[in-house]
């Protein structure tokens, strides 16, 4: 008896632990999202989705060729966000699901009227995902997420592989996902950028698959200027070269070409290098007139990719000068990025941050208006650049075309 009841207690145990296929959803049941545009239009939010079609995206199926677009762009409108989501289910005729949604598209007009119900939704839903990536649109957001883009099967995966490469590569823009927008708004500053996606090139949209066919595309889609917000309010713009200094400012520069004038003349920045390595060290004080300093320290280093001038670099005083002239490059590219963000009074290049670490007590007292104290800040830049390579040449081809003939 004994021996029968341990057998059936076991038996029950063994059972519980089954995870089985409870909870198992049918891949014909489920409509995939890989993009979403929100938009603010007559009083209330429209929300469009980029839906997958997977016939048109299987490995024995080809878009171009069968004249099948790979996504359907679809829009459902309601007064909040997730409202806008649910009636959705009223007009698809399958469940959609966002686990490989990979960006959001907002329009300046959303941006400018406030982010933060987008921003609600993410912190209170344990299904929305935080490493989607976010852009701006200057215009109507669900016109971006209609573009098909050559190469590419799904348009929202390759606009998210878009930034990460360049973010990675070129270092002009961040990317920046939803943890990252949340992180920096909670932050001391309350200010973040994000990235402009525009379409660039002639109008002719790129929403119909017989584009894909041609062996060229007059329009394509491209990362544009650095929307600036503060609070959750868009508050202006940044070119790329002032979005540029702003990464070096913000410690965020992994690799980028930096182009350089090797005659020091004011001639056309023809030569160029390669960063390899960077870091930008925050170092506050306040001075006695309660104004603050910033003591903006930057290690880099980097290979020469291009140079015009007729200089042996293999002298130690000449490669010296270049170094100089390279460091002095990284020093205007962060003063140029600093006059364009004191004039919008906002801090996305974490000069609050750095404060509040090393100075909590007077941050307290001064959090409240530093959007106003932090145009009175005060720069001292110091750049210190090492051309770890030089290439393979020790002349330029002029040089030693030159020297053949001798």
């Amino acid at each position: 008896m004994y021996r029968l009841l341990t057998r059936t207690i076991c038996s029950f145990l063994i059972l519980m632990l089954l995870g089985g296929c409870w909870n198992r959803v049918e891949m014909n049941e489920i409509g995939i999202i890989s993009a979403t545009a929100v938009d603010w239009e007559k009083g209330k939010w429209v929300v469009s989705y980029q839906l997958v079609i997977p016939q048109a995206i299987s490995s024995q199926g080809n878009s171009s060729a069968t004249g099948d677009a790979p996504v359907n762009v679809f829009s459902t409108e309601a007064e909040s966000i997730r409202k806008a989501i649910g009636d959705a289910s009223r007009e698809m005729s399958r469940k959609l699901y966002f686990a490989h949604n990979q960006i959001i598209v907002i329009s300046d007009t959303v941006a400018k009227k406030g982010i933060s119900p987008l921003l609600e939704i993410y912190m209170r839903n344990t299904d929305a995902r935080e490493t989607v990536s976010m852009f701006i649109a200057k215009g109507k957001a669900r016109k971006l997420i209609e573009q098909l883009l050559p190469v590419e099967k799904i348009p929202g995966t390759a606009v998210q592989r878009l930034v990460e490469n360049e973010a990675a590569s070129s270092s002009v823009y961040p990317d920046m996902t939803m943890y990252r927008i949340l992180l920096d708004l909670l932050g001391p500053a309350q200010a973040t950028g994000i990235p402009q996606l525009m379409i660039s090139g002639a109008k002719q949209p790129l929403s119909s698959v017989d584009n894909l066919k041609e062996t060229y595309t007059r329009a394509k889609i491209k990362l544009g200027e650095l929307g600036v917000i503060s609070g959750d309010k868009l508050k202006g713009w940044l070119t790329p070269d002032e979005a540029a200094g702003v990464m070096w400012l913000s410690d965020k520069v992994k690799r980028t070409t930096l182009e350089f004038d090797c005659t020091n003349k004011g001639e056309p920045k023809d030569s160029s290098i390669i960063i390899g390595g960077a870091k930008t060290s925050l170092k506050p004080e306040q001075r006695s007139d309660g104004r603050w300093i910033m003591n903006i320290s930057v290690k880099a280093n980097g290979t020469l990719l291009e140079y015009t001038c007729p200089n042996d670099l293999q002298k130690p005083e000449l490669l010296k000068q270049e170094e100089q002239k390279i460091a002095e490059e990284i020093k205007n590219k962060m003063e140029t990025s600093w006059k364009a963000v004191s004039r919008l009074r906002t801090d996305i290049v974490g000069f609050g941050k750095a404060i509040s670490s090393k100075y909590p007590k007077q941050w307290k007292q001064m959090q409240k208006d530093w959007n106003e104290e932090f145009p009175e800040t005060v720069l001292n830049i110091d750049v210190k650049f090492k051309l770890a390579r030089i290439g393979f040449s020790n002349h330029t081809f002029k040089e030693a075309q030159s020297n053949t003939r001798k």
